[in-house]
């Protein structure tokens, strides 16, 4: 077998070959893969050796992902991606197969795995970033593009802040693009070092990586503190979180660039930031006596307004009833509020109104109106206003509505007014529990034993019901505690609760 420097020239070199988008599949399983194969020993043996070790690994994707770490023959995984290869230059119905997501990811897993056995692999990054060059190119299948068009970016940046940017433009099609736009700045070390470091630590280890044929790619060196370089490159859809923080618009917002391409070619749906909701209802009153000679109504100047804030992670909502008169609720629920945001379509929300016809009757002394402001990540702020109505409202309205109301209906009033917590009991040692259950086939309660102190009410029980005892699901609706002198029911004639419902009985 040859010796570890030219199977690691060849992993890698194969390696950036699968990952790169834009490759024909051709070039994939024509014949230099097994002239390679061969010329390093590896034996095409269809997978036998490989799978009498690693079992359905010496094909599949995520069997693979599972022992990759266990692998350490090396002409062993050399053999497997040789024969693995000859099933798609051989006898695959079509060798653009190879291409697909689960093929393409069980070579990039094999050949990195080889890399790293037989030295250093360049794709992942180990050190201290220095310098990170990027380059975006957004053409994919479509239209063509005006040779204004900008289809290309470039950015390099260090860790002493300095920024150099570049747009290229399609130009005359002639395979040459024109440089349309040069930047070359500084930012603060700080937030330059931030950046490095954000994309040091994802790329320090392997990833999962989205193949597309239809948009643009991006390529990408990062260069450590000894002048190593390493590459990588993907799809221009590419979604890089570091600690909750997507990369792509992490260099957008530092560089105070918004139409960068970066990693996901600034095509991803907007976000809702914030939404306010403003609340007007004006009644005038007629009093049974008059207030005053002048004045023949009382008006009563009522608002609400409800606040979601993805920087607080929170909601607030507060009723302003009268003078001196002001009630507040705020939920401040870490990650619960950024999911009801990210739930909203921002780019559909409130689209729609179909407003009220000019013949409708009007509520004699009482208007009510609305304001919604949405601020959103990217585009700018919009403001809604209209009458408080079904059709002065959007017509997605009520889903928004029943979405925060059931998120602020689940954390509900707390304990410390509820009598089922303050008027609740000690058992005494000798005491029989007595649950009032009821069916969801009528108002009665029923009365069962139990020896299960964790039940609560508005539990669900499993107990035995009717003259065939069939299994009943039932709702505890009181728990009480008895003596046994002043149980309510003979205790050896009152049926017992079987247990608590679990996950599965309501999915049964």
């Amino acid at each position: 077998m040859a010796d570890m420097r030219q199977i690691n020239d060849f992993a890698v070199r194969w390696y950036d070959k699968f990952r790169d988008p834009k490759i024909n599949y051709i070039e994939l399983v024509d014949h230099h893969m097994a002239d390679d194969c061969d010329a390093l020993g590896f034996e095409m043996d269809c997978g036998k050796s490989f799978e009498e070790t690693y079992g359905a690994a010496v094909h599949n994707y995520e069997e693979l992902d599972n022992i990759i770490d266990t692998v350490t023959d090396i002409k062993l995984l050399g053999s497997a991606i040789y024969s693995m290869w000859r099933y798609f230059n051989h006898w695959a119905y079509t060798g653009e197969e190879i291409l697909d997501f689960k093929n393409r990811s069980w070579f990039i897993l094999a050949l990195s795995r080889l890399s790293v056995l037989t030295g250093e692999t360049p794709f992942i990054f180990k050190g201290k970033p220095k310098k990170i060059r990027i380059v975006s190119n957004c053409m994919g299948y479509g239209p063509c593009p005006e040779p204004n068009d900008i289809v290309e970016q470039h950015i390099t940046i260090n860790s002493e802040g300095r920024v150099w940017f570049s747009a290229y433009a399609f130009g005359d099609s002639f395979g040459k693009y024109e440089k349309a736009q040069t930047k070359n700045y500084k930012i603060e070390k700080a937030v330059a070092e931030n950046i490095l470091q954000k994309v040091a630590t994802y790329f320090s280890d392997e990833y999962d990586e989205i193949f597309a044929t239809d948009i643009g790619n991006w390529e990408m060196d990062i260069t450590n503190t000894e002048g190593k370089v390493y590459k990588f490159r993907g799809s221009l859809c590419a979604n890089f979180e570091v600690d909750g923080v997507d990369i792509s618009d992490l260099i957008r917002d530092s560089l105070e660039i918004e139409d960068l391409y970066v990693f996901d070619g600034s095509f991803k749906p907007d976000k809702v930031n914030r939404i306010t909701v403003d609340y007007h209802r004006i009644t005038k009153i007629k009093p049974k006596q008059p207030i005053s000679g002048d004045a023949s109504f009382v008006t009563w100047d009522y608002t609400e307004q409800l606040i979601i804030d993805r920087e607080t992670e929170s909601i607030e909502h507060i009723q302003n009833i009268g003078t001196y008169c002001t009630i507040s609720h705020k939920y401040k629920v870490q990650d619960g509020v950024v999911e009801l945001l990210d739930d909203l379509d921002a780019d559909y929300l409130f689209e729609y109104i179909e407003d009220n016809p000019s013949d409708v009757i009007v509520t004699p002394n009482e208007t009510k109106q609305y304001t919604i402001t949405i601020d959103y990540k990217k585009n700018p702020q919009r403001v809604i206003k209209g009458i408080y109505d079904k059709k002065g409202l959007p017509d997605d309205f009520a889903d928004f509505a029943e979405k925060v109301f059931s998120f602020m209906r689940f954390y509900g009033f707390g304990e410390i007014l509820n009598p089922s917590i303050y008027g609740k009991v000690k058992r005494h040692k000798n005491d029989y529990i007595f649950c009032s259950v009821a069916f969801d086939n009528g108002h009665k309660s029923y009365y069962y034993i139990t020896d299960d102190d964790s039940i609560e009410v508005g539990d669900f029980v499993l107990v035995t019901a009717g003259g065939d005892n069939h299994i009943a699901t039932v709702e505890v609706v009181n728990i009480e505690y008895f003596s046994e002198e002043n149980v309510p029911l003979p205790v050896d004639k009152t049926k017992r609760i079987i247990r608590k419902c679990t996950e599965e009985d309501f999915n049964l």
